[in-house]
């Protein structure tokens, strides 16, 4: 829809007031499937956060995930069994020095964000998030247990993924980007280690 395109030109160029404006009356006009209504509530959320509105673009993205979840396709890509699978095997490729750091991560799988995570400004399409604190932050000296999550979220990834062969590998870089934040890498380096 051109005028989802236009709301992005508008974002990108860092005008995300003009962008939100032109959303909010997109989605008033109503009559959008509920897969254009999810997209243009989900470029108003992005635009309200940007504009600071981190309330208006938490009641945007809680409309996503409800529409993101009617819109879901029934039947999934990979079974749970197999979604699983790939994601072990992915870590399978670390060394075992690292996979002994990892021991008390836990890996979790949901279909999407919880409620709760996107009320918190948790972007309601994330492919996954590593929840805890980094490897090089930790202080050694208090002896502290670290509450550490890696979660998948799994029609998110079969949302962005065409076919079966494009959702393991997709699989694969998000379980491996989620791993190296634990470890304590920012965007930046694993931008440059093709794990964005």
């Amino acid at each position: 829809m051109h005028e989802l395109r236009e709301a992005q030109r508008l974002l990108a160029a860092g005008d995300a007031r003009a962008a939100a404006q032109r959303l909010r009356d997109v989605v008033a006009r109503g009559a959008l499937s509920p897969g254009l209504e999810a997209d243009a509530r989900y470029l108003l959320g992005l635009s309200l956060g940007a504009s600071g509105d981190r309330e208006g673009m938490s009641v945007e993205w809680a409309a996503v995930l409800r529409l993101d979840a009617a819109a879901a396709s029934p039947a999934p890509l990979l079974e749970l069994e197999e979604f699983e699978s790939v994601a072990e095997a992915a870590l399978g490729e670390l060394p075992q020095e690292l996979l002994d750091q990892l021991g008390n991560v836990a890996i979790l799988i949901a279909d999407r964000p919880s409620r709760e995570m996107v009320a918190d400004g948790i972007d309601p399409r994330i492919l996954g998030l590593y929840h805890g604190v980094p490897m090089a932050k930790r202080s050694v000296s208090f002896g502290a247990p670290y509450a550490d999550t890696i979660h998948l979220f799994r029609a998110n990834l079969e949302r962005v993924s065409a076919t079966r062969g494009a959702l393991v590998k997709r699989i694969r870089v998000v379980v491996l980007h989620e791993t190296a934040h634990f470890f304590g890498h920012s965007e930046a380096q694993l931008r440059r280690m093709g794990l964005a």
